[in-house]
């Protein structure tokens, strides 16, 4: 019985085995303001002082970040100041207008609605504070 040979070519010789190319890729990433050492070496083989100018950028954005929250901060707190000041001037121009009404004996539904208007003002103010917290 004959055995099984390869399947020849024209030229009696062995079909060409197909070849498998493999191809591996890596990448590297990291969070947070600064790369780890190793990779910190590797900029500066790439480039001149390359650590240096990362570390250097690292500094000043967190430099700009503290001071921006900070004005930030500061802008809170002058909105607020200056709300609280309309609201007492409110209040207080309302208070007055009551008591003006009372004295030139003005139905006394007046002096209600403008007395009102700075117990709603200080309710809403009181219940806006409870909810945001």
């Amino acid at each position: 019985m004959p055995k099984n040979k390869p399947p020849a070519t024209r030229n009696n010789q062995p079909k060409p085995v197909p070849q498998q190319q493999q191809t591996i890729q890596s990448s590297q990433q990291w969070s947070g303001p600064l790369p780890p050492p190793a990779a910190l070496d590797q900029f500066n083989q790439i480039i001149p002082n390359g650590a240096e100018r990362i570390m250097r950028m690292v500094e000043q954005e967190q430099a700009h970040r503290i001071e921006y929250e900070s004005s930030a901060l500061k802008a809170t707190i002058r909105d607020t100041l200056r709300g609280h000041w309309i609201g007492a001037a409110i209040s207080l121009a309302a208070i007055g207008g009551c008591i003006y009404s009372v004295y030139i004996h003005a139905h006394p539904a007046v002096s209600v609605a403008l007395v009102s208007v700075p117990i709603a003002s200080i309710i809403h103010a009181i219940l806006k504070s409870k909810s945001t917290k």
